[in-house]
């Protein structure tokens, strides 16, 4: 009896370490993917705050796709995506950048950017 009870007990030992090892190790493959992701962000959003003292205004695809009227009017084009012309519900005209290419640091399309 001793030994089945001691069996028992190391058994839910190790699955429970396996449970708890798996779940942190989920929980850290999820955090490190969402800063590599926000780490491009926070630079660009640092770049419009502090060189041109812009504060960036978020908005949803959808409503950047009712600015651009589906994404029509295509001004032209840089290194890193297509820019559309929009139109703000103030009725301020507005040049809309897609951004293409992800796989950059997003330094170039900063760039491109300032000199919109």
């Amino acid at each position: 009896m001793n030994l089945a009870f001691l069996g028992m007990y190391i058994g839910m030992a190790l699955a429970g370490r396996l449970i708890i090892g798996f779940i942190c190790l989920t929980g850290l493959l999820i955090y490190k993917f969402q800063r590599r992701h926000l780490s491009m962000f926070d630079a660009i959003e640092s770049f419009l705050r502090s060189d041109n003292k812009l504060v960036p205004i978020r908005y949803s695809y959808s409503d950047i796709k009712k600015m651009t009227r589906d994404f029509r009017e295509e001004l032209g084009q840089g290194g890193y995506g297509k820019v559309y012309k929009g139109k703000l519900r103030s009725g301020r005209d507005v040049a809309v950048k897609l951004l293409g290419k992800t796989g950059a640091n997003g330094k170039d399309f900063m760039n491109e950017i300032a000199t919109i």
